[in-house]
C-alpha cells in the first residue's frame, strides 16, 4: 500500500480533460469554439475515453514439426473515438460540433444560417437554398488534433497531474447522435459525438512536476533534504537512516 500512496493512490475515472487543436491550414470558420468558447466545451466533456489499440494480424505455419499457426502483427487498427457533452442553454457543444461537420460538407461556406435567438426568430427562419450543392473539403482543411488527457488531482488543483496524454491526429467528427428532448423530469441536455482519426500519439508524463514542487519545498524549508525521511522540519535535525 505504501508503493501505491507514493504514486498518488488510485486512479479515478471521473479524472480527465480534453481540447482540439487546430493546424494552421484549417479554413474552418472561427465559431462556437473561439473567442473564450473553447473553456466551455472543454468543461462541459462529461464523457470520454482513452482509445484501444490493436493490430491486424496474418498467419504463417510450418516454422516446426508440430507447432500450429502463429498470429503475427501486420499494422496498427484505430476505431472511433465516443465524447459526451452536457449542453448550457446555448447549446454552444452542440452549435459547435454541427458547425464543424456542416462545414466538411460545404454547408456553411457563404455565411452560416442564423437568427435572432428568440422563439419568434426560430420559427421565421428560414432553409438554406435547395438546389444548394454539398461539395467535401480536403482533410486538411477541416481536421484538429484532439487531446485526451487523463488528469489526477494534485496539491495545487484538481487536474494537476497528467500521466498520459492521447493525441488523436486528423481528427474530425463523423456522426452527431440524436439529442433525445421530451416532456417529464426535466434533465441537462447532453450531445453525443463520435470522432475518426488516422491514427494517435501516447505522451507519457515522467513525474518531473514532482521533482519540481519537492525542489521548491527544500528550497522554501531552508535547503532541508526532502529526498530522505526526516524527524522534524527545522534545520539541523538528523535525517533517519
Amino acid at each position: 500500500m505504501s508503493k501505491i500512496g507514493s504514486k498518488g493512490g488510485m486512479s479515478l475515472s471521473t479524472g480527465f480533460d480534453i481540447k482540439f487543436q487546430f493546424g494552421p491550414n484549417v479554413i474552418m470558420p472561427r465559431r462556437y469554439y473561439f473567442d473564450g468558447d473553447d473553456d466551455l466545451v472543454h468543461m462541459l466533456c462529461d464523457e470520454a475515453q482513452l482509445p484501444n489499440v490493436q493490430s491486424a494480424t496474418a498467419q504463417v505455419s510450418g516454422r516446426y514439426q508440430g507447432e500450429t499457426a502463429m498470429q503475427y502483427p501486420t499494422s496498427r487498427l484505430y476505431t472511433d473515438v465516443g465524447l459526451g457533452f452536457l449542453c448550457d442553454a446555448e447549446l454552444v457543444p452542440l452549435k459547435f460540433f454541427t458547425h464543424w461537420y456542416d462545414f466538411i460538407f460545404s454547408e456553411n461556406d457563404v455565411d452560416v444560417n442564423q437568427n435572432s435567438g428568440e422563439f419568434q426568430g426560430a420559427v421565421t427562419a428560414s432553409p438554406n437554398a435547395i438546389n444548394r450543392v454539398n461539395r467535401l473539403k480536403y482533410l486538411d482543411d477541416y481536421a484538429a488534433t484532439c487531446y485526451i488527457m487523463k488528469t489526477e488531482p494534485g496539491p495545487n488543483a484538481a487536474n494537476q497531474r497528467a500521466p498520459i496524454t492521447f493525441m488523436l491526429e486528423n481528427c474530425y467528427p463523423y456522426a452527431i447522435d440524436a439529442v433525445p428532448l421530451a416532456y417529464g423530469s426535466s434533465q441537462v441536455t447532453r450531445v453525443n459525438v463520435n470522432m475518426y482519426y488516422s491514427r494517435h500519439t501516447v505522451s507519457y508524463g515522467d513525474g518531473a512536476w514532482k521533482k519540481r514542487m519537492l525542489a521548491q519545498a527544500q528550497q522554501d524549508t531552508g535547503a532541508l533534504d526532502l529526498t530522505r525521511p526526516y524527524t522534524g522540519t527545522m534545520g539541523g535535525v538528523t535525517p533517519i537512516a
